[in-house]
């Protein structure tokens, strides 16, 4: 008796060969499958100009947003500040003679010393333990004054260091005063300041057990130890 089944193959459904620059013949045909051409381009990007449509400008698009998320998170945690960004040629004729004037910032004695010092934590974080500056004791709200003649380039909140003013004295020299009171600014950013200008103010912010001054030398980025930069120019702290 003959089978009733034998070998039969499914024909498969027609398809056009592919043509030069034909963007999209899987989408136009009925076609089991489909082997494409070298020769075939890809679809274009269909834009509507204002949303990504790729996987590269999708990537690009999450990655601007959460740098600016970071930038904003990084506000909220300074809190206000101003800065002052420039190409200074106008501070050289404004320090002169006085740029070479050098002085105390406050009357108070050193408490804390330039170098390796114990850790310290509060609510606003926790301190390094390597101190970059040398901190003054003195009552909260004592005046403090610019240590030199030059520019504001900065005042406001620096998070844990508390709040701050910065002041570029030229040559790539700025004084630091940290751990100000809050509202005690007396400068703003922007403005030049002779030798004696007082600044802000003794507080407690930041990475603080009491009220103190913590003041900074820094020099083209670097900081240095003030006690050894000031008594080079006939100050003593």
């Amino acid at each position: 008796m003959p089978a009733l089944f034998g070998t039969m193959a499914l024909p498969a459904f027609g398809a056009p060969a592919p043509t030069t620059g034909a963007d999209d013949v899987i989408g136009t045909t009925d076609a089991q499958s489909l082997i494409v051409g070298s020769d075939v381009t890809a679809a274009t990007v269909q834009r509507d100009g204002y949303s990504a449509t790729t996987k590269q400008e999708l990537q690009a698009a999450a990655a601007a947003a959460a740098a600016a998320a970071a930038a904003a998170a990084d506000r909220a945690r300074t809190g206000s500040a101003s800065s002052y960004n420039y190409n200074d040629t106008d501070l050289i004729g404004f320090l002169g003679s006085d740029g070479q004037t050098w002085q105390r910032p406050i009357g108070a004695s050193m408490t804390s010393a330039y170098g390796p010092r114990r850790i310290i934590c509060n609510g606003a974080g926790c301190s390094n333990g390597f101190h970059d500056g040398v901190d003054f004791g003195a009552s909260c709200g004592t005046p403090i004054r610019a240590v030199s003649a030059g520019r504001v380039v900065f005042v406001g909140s620096a998070g844990s260091y508390g709040n701050r003013v910065i002041v570029d004295h030229g040559g790539g020299v700025e004084s630091i005063y940290g751990h100000v009171g809050g509202g005690s600014y007396r400068v703003s950013a922007g403005e030049l300041v002779q030798a004696g200008t007082v600044v802000a103010s003794v507080g407690r912010t930041g990475v603080v057990t009491d009220c103190v001054l913590d003041l900074k030398i820094r020099i083209n980025g670097a900081f240095t130890g003030p006690v050894p930069f000031l008594a080079s120019r006939g100050v003593n702290l």
